[in-house]
């Protein structure tokens, strides 16, 4: 390399770095243990529905989450006699989640002989607000509105694309870090 490129290569270079940073948009905006993986499978077999799984892990750090947007997602579910409060709160939750996967989550399609599963695969934020709930006694049903922070999980062929970021991100966050 000629002498006169080497200064402006390493300005080029000290430019850069800085410049990843900046561009390299976070994943999450908090880095602890709020955010979940949530996938939601139904179970069918000979067009009947046999099974649904709603499953909720913590995700620290997924990279395959795209961009976490605020949604709020309304429905209605039935009444159970001599439900309590908090049972009702965790079954409206549990069926928000489920309508907020099926709306905007990623959707997978497996089948097997006469058995078909579909999935749906996001991330939220852990905290749900429940918005609004009232209970409707002519129809013995509840009528709620939920807001959650989600985010689809991104389809398989951009995971290599969004490892690489991820791997990218952390490798210039831990070289910060060297310097704290």
């Amino acid at each position: 390399m000629p002498a006169a490129f080497k200064p402006c290569f390493l300005y080029l270079w000290c430019c850069t770095l800085p410049a990843i940073w900046v561009f390299i948009p976070a994943t999450y905006p908090d880095e602890g243990l709020n955010t979940y993986y949530i996938k939601y499978d139904i179970k069918s077999s000979k067009n009947k529905l046999v099974d649904d799984n709603l499953l909720m892990v913590p995700s620290k750090n997924d990279f395959r989450a795209e961009k976490f947007s605020q949604i709020l997602i309304s429905g209605v579910i039935s009444a159970d006699p001599g439900e309590s409060n908090e049972s009702a709160q965790q079954r409206i939750k549990e069926n928000a989640l489920k309508n907020i996967l099926v709306d905007h989550g990623l959707k997978s399609v497996k089948t097997k002989d006469n058995d078909t599963v579909i999935s749906y695969e996001g991330v939220i934020m852990a905290s749900l607000t429940l918005q609004k709930k009232t209970y409707l006694e002519e129809q013995n049903e509840y009528v709620y509105e939920v807001r959650v922070d989600f985010c689809p999980i991104a389809f398989p062929d951009r995971w290599e694309k969004l490892k690489m970021k991820h791997r990218i991100k952390e490798m210039v966050n831990d070289f910060f870090q060297l310097f704290k």
